[in-house]
């Protein structure tokens, strides 16, 4: 069992993101000796990174509670909505059959994504647009399918949006309106249906896309990995 406390409030007013901050990290590992059941150490000082927030650039977003709760396609249990404190670490796998193992820098953690409790936008406000952009990747058409689910039944957002032929779709084509009855089957197909394209935007005319057509939420599949 791992055991993190903060070392300072991890919950942030609203409106703020948390900044960096120190964790105490404590475990218990079993210990080679049949005398000894478990073990004590303690891992080096964890600094948790910074996490940029649409509040920090939009102000006067309400805070509103996860339509989740009142959906009646889902029913979370216990420990599934993701608070301040939850955190990954960035390497999480140690020897601890040797101190000398142990890492003596600092460890970096991130918070983990997932649901939370509060959104920042009405869900019947919501224009959300979903574009597939560059090479194939399995599943694309099976991602596109379940986020529209989700977002239609499990949110209740109803502006739903494809932008066919990847990102210079955003101002070369016209946007493709999407609803559960519409991508239904769509997981059987290969590729991507919305389909895609390599290179050759102009970076501020899908800017201008984006506001012209009111979308406020964009998802970009495959996403992009740091």
């Amino acid at each position: 069992m791992t055991h993190v406390t903060p070392g300072i409030d991890s919950t942030p007013p609203v409106g703020s993101s948390l900044g960096e901050m120190d964790l105490d990290v404590t475990t218990a590992a079993a210990s080679s000796s049949a005398s000894v059941a478990t073990a004590d150490f303690t891992l080096p000082p964890v600094t948790l990174t910074p996490l940029p927030h649409l509040a920090d650039h939009l102000k006067g977003l309400p805070v509103l509670p996860t339509p989740i709760d009142r959906s009646p396609f889902y029913h979370p249990s216990p420990g599934f909505y993701i608070g301040p404190s939850d955190i990954i670490l960035r390497h999480i796998l140690f020897d601890l059959s040797s101190s000398e193992s142990t890492p003596s820098s600092r460890l970096l953690a991130y918070h983990r994504a997932g649901p939370r409790r509060t959104v920042r936008f009405k869900p019947s406000a919501v224009r959300a647009a979903i574009v597939t952009c560059g090479g194939l990747c399995p599943g694309l058409n099976t991602v596109i399918r379940e986020l529209v689910v989700g977002l239609w039944e499990i949110y209740g957002v109803r502006q739903i949006f494809g932008v066919p032929s990847g990102y210079r779709g955003f101002y070369s084509a016209k946007p493709v309106p999407l609803d559960p009855e519409m991508v239904d089957g769509w997981h059987k197909r290969g590729g991507t249906v919305l389909t895609t394209s390599r290179g050759g935007f102009d970076a501020e005319k899908i800017v201008d896309g984006i506001v012209k057509h009111g979308f406020d939420q964009v998802r970009r599949h495959p996403p992009i990995v740091s």
